[in-house]
């Protein structure tokens, strides 16, 4: 029994290194898209660009690590099985930074506006592409 332990800890090691994520990363300096694999990557991040304050955001991509998480996204892949698969959740955020606004650590600087972002994860390889929105949609069928 403990040796058929083992040969099944062994298979999901080596599947596990056969297949970690790969995932596209931005460079927000130089803007240069590098790709990335690691084991330890759970899903794939992109902020496709998006029209704010008449001009367009820089899209952005990157892996994202279990320590990383700050919400429950495996609870949207739970379902995925042969017939029907979840290929990217994509969330509209709101950060309202005046709220956090406090005058009194950080006199003489400019209060901060309200910032939207659009952020979609996935867990598939490369299916982070940093295009627009569209291009990102049309690049998952």
């Amino acid at each position: 029994m403990a040796t058929l332990s083992l040969k099944l800890l062994f298979i999901f090691m080596i599947a596990k290194i056969a297949f970690s994520l790969k995932c596209y990363q931005s460079n927000r300096e130089t803007g240069e898209i590098n790709l990335i694999e690691d084991d330890a990557l759970i899903y794939c991040t992109v902020f496709p660009s998006i029209l704010e304050s008449n001009r367009f955001t820089r899209s952005a991509s990157d892996g994202l690590r279990a320590e990383e998480l700050d919400k429950p996204f495996e609870n949207f892949f739970e379902e995925n099985d042969n017939i029907y698969q979840l290929r990217s959740v994509c969330l509209f955020e709101e950060y309202d930074w005046p709220k956090a606004w406090n005058p009194k650590f950080n006199r003489g600087k400019k209060v901060p506006e309200i910032e939207f972002s659009l952020r979609c994860i996935c867990n598939t390889d490369l299916c982070n592409s940093p295009n627009s929105f569209s291009s990102h949609i049309n690049s998952l069928a």
